[in-house]
């Protein structure tokens, strides 16, 4: 339990500070992509990922982990897009406004990285 306190401890104290890191770190990833550099859009993308496991951004982290799964698909990598979604889909919060919307989108996303890890284990064969 001694982690989950002390994150909960830097959510509490110092969550506004990661969540600017993880913000700026989110728009270089958005940046470095829209300029060509796909490799550090993903890795600043997974930095971000994980400055906001400290941030008190909440449930805004749910869009930014869409991204960065989109990213991984068009990047030809369905295996770690695969596994953003299966950290991320059960965060999604029946509560939310947005639920059904984010729900859909997700599930659409499913479809996607199904789809290109088929591809992937077809060309294998």
């Amino acid at each position: 339990m001694y982690y989950k306190e002390f994150r909960q401890f830097l959510i509490e104290n110092h969550g506004d500070l990661f969540a600017s890191m993880q913000t700026a770190f989110f728009q270089k990833a958005v940046e470095a992509a829209q300029n060509g550099f796909y490799d550090d859009a993903l890795i600043l993308g997974e930095d971000a990922m994980t400055l906001a496991k400290y941030s008190n951004i909440g449930y805004a982290n749910i869009y930014m982990a869409g991204m960065l799964c989109q990213c991984y698909l068009d990047n030809g990598m369905p295996e770690k897009a695969n596994a953003i979604f299966e950290r991320v889909m059960p965060y999604l919060d029946e509560r939310d406004d947005s639920y059904k919307e984010d729900v859909d989108r997700f599930l659409d996303l499913k479809i996607e990285i199904e789809n290109a890890l088929e591809k992937v284990k077809n060309k294998k064969m």
